[in-house]
């Protein structure tokens, strides 16, 4: 029966742009469709390009900051399913990728994902025990010790 449903919803999905394609194609034309389709796709790759790079660098500095990026990550990954959407020729597409980029699409995802996951509500991640936690604290660890490492070139080539 999910299966029927599923393949109930995806007919009404393809049904429905469709023929949101062909009204809006006899009110403004075809080449303004075209036109329009092209440069949904172009904004599509503007903001996979994009976010991609702002992605990665935000992620590389909550890393070297001691935090985990889980909301990055998961705002990012919302931009990337948004740009997608943009990608994807089709009106509705384009009407869920603006409501996913919305803030009410933003709240609907994040409370959805947090009700999910429930390790995300907790901190169960963060510790005291990080090495970037004790950075600034001057406090000391006596499991921590510095040392210095030469490595030397052996002659034999044998494994001892």
């Amino acid at each position: 029966m999910p299966f029927i449903t599923f393949l109930f919803a995806v007919f009404l999905f393809i049904y429905v742009e469709l023929s949101l394609l062909v009204w809006l194609g006899s009110q403004l034309g075809i080449l303004m469709l075209i036109l329009l389709l092209i440069g949904s796709s172009l904004l599509g790759i503007a903001i996979i390009r994009a976010r991609g790079w702002y992605s990665l660098t935000r992620v590389k500095q909550q890393l070297t900051q001691g935090e985990l990026p889980t909301d990055t990550i998961f705002s990012s990954l919302r931009w990337l399913v948004a740009g997608v959407l943009f990608v994807i020729p089709g009106f509705v597409t384009d009407i869920f990728a603006c409501v996913l980029l919305s803030p009410l699409g933003r709240y609907l995802i994040n409370t959805f994902i947090r009700s999910r996951f429930v390790l995300f509500q907790q901190n169960i991640f963060k510790t005291d025990r990080t090495f970037y936690s004790s950075q600034g604290n001057g406090q000391n660890d006596s499991e921590i010790f510095e040392a210095e490492f030469e490595k030397e070139a052996d002659e034999n080539k044998r494994l001892k």
